[in-house]
C-alpha cells in the first residue's frame, strides 16, 4: 500500500525522502510513522545544543552522531545531511569547532520544520 501523493509530497518538500523511509521500514508506513512520533521526543537535538553552548566537544559529537544516526534510519534527509557534515567537523583530530557551531542555525531551522511537518501530517 502507497503512501497518499499529498502526504508523500508535502513530506518530500520538506527534506523527508519517502521512499527511502519506505524501504528501510520494508513499506510499513504505520511503523515509520511510530517511529517519526518518537523522533519528537527524542533528546538528541536538545543534548547536540546544550553541548555546544558549553563547549563540549566531545558531547556535541556524540549527540550529533546520535542525531545523524536516527535522521538517516528514518530518511529525514535534508537534516540528515546538514548533522553529517557537523559530525565531520566535530571529529577527531581535523575538527572545525567553529564550523560546527555556524551550522546550529541552519540545523535548527531545518529541524523544526521536521517537527512542524510531523504535526502537519500525523496530527501530534
Amino acid at each position: 500500500m502507497e503512501m497518499a501523493g499529498e502526504r508523500k509530497g508535502i513530506l518530500e518538500e520538506g527534506g523527508i525522502n519517502v521512499k527511502e523511509a519506505m524501504q528501510r521500514f520494508m513499506n510499513n508506513e504505520q511503523l515509520w510513522i511510530k517511529f517519526l512520533k518518537k523522533f519528537k521526543a527524542d533528546s538528541s537535538y536538545e543534548n547536540l545544543v546544550k553541548a555546544i553552548e558549553e563547549k563540549e566537544w566531545n558531547k556535541a559529537f556524540e549527540a550529533a552522531h546520535t542525531l545523524k544516526g536516527i535522521t538517516g534510519n528514518l530518511a529525514l534527509s535534508k537534516l540528515h545531511d546538514l548533522v553529517s557534515r557537523q559530525t565531520d567537523y566535530l571529529r577527531g583530530e581535523d575538527n572545525d569547532f567553529e564550523a560546527a557551531v555556524g551550522m546550529m542555525p541552519e540545523i535548527t531551522e531545518v529541524y523544526e520544520n521536521v517537527l512542524k511537518l510531523i504535526e502537519e501530517v500525523y496530527g501530534e
